[in-house]
């Protein structure tokens, strides 16, 4: 029981900053999708006018945890391939590991996602695909270098 109420109030802990931003922004999109890596689970975005909202939630499979991790993600290049545009991505934010093993210990980190995402300009299809790097710094159980890393797809709502 104790588990299943700590991954609701996860949930809840990504879900809140991205309710509360539709009051504050027109111009916003919400995608929600898979994410494969490091954290492999649900991720969303919550497009702002200069800014993302990034989250997910799901399993550090290296670690044994139950982990989320949010940032701010900001868009500071773009390059073609082709008729391809992909944009470059820096943000801050923070990563929570819950241990779901026995004698491990909680985790947190400040962490700095880099990413390369390409967004298909298409309404039948409204997808993102991204690659993202976490780099951090570990806080907790011990203070050192955190990584993180995945690969996923988001669908975009209009």
């Amino acid at each position: 029981m104790k588990k299943v109420l700590l991954a609701l109030i996860l949930v809840a802990l990504v879900l809140v900053p991205v309710t509360a931003a539709t009051e504050r922004a027109s111009k916003t999109d919400l995608a929600v999708g898979l994410n494969l890596g490091t954290n492999s689970g649900v991720g969303v975005q919550y497009r702002m006018n200069d800014f993302d909202l990034i989250g997910n939630l799901g399993f550090d499979l290296f670690n044994g945890y139950l982990s989320v991790d949010a940032a701010a993600n900001y868009k500071v290049a773009e390059f073609n391939i082709e008729k391809a545009q992909f944009d470059v991505t820096v943000g801050g934010g923070a990563y929570l590991g819950i241990p779901i093993e026995s004698g491990a210990k909680l985790g947190l980190a400040a962490i700095v996602p880099v990413g390369i995402v390409y967004s298909m300009n298409n309404n039948d299809f409204p997808l993102d695909f991204y690659l993202r790097i976490a780099p951090g710094i570990s806080i907790l159980p011990d203070v050192g270098f955190h990584v993180g890393g995945y690969l996923g797809a988001l669908w975009r709502f209009n």
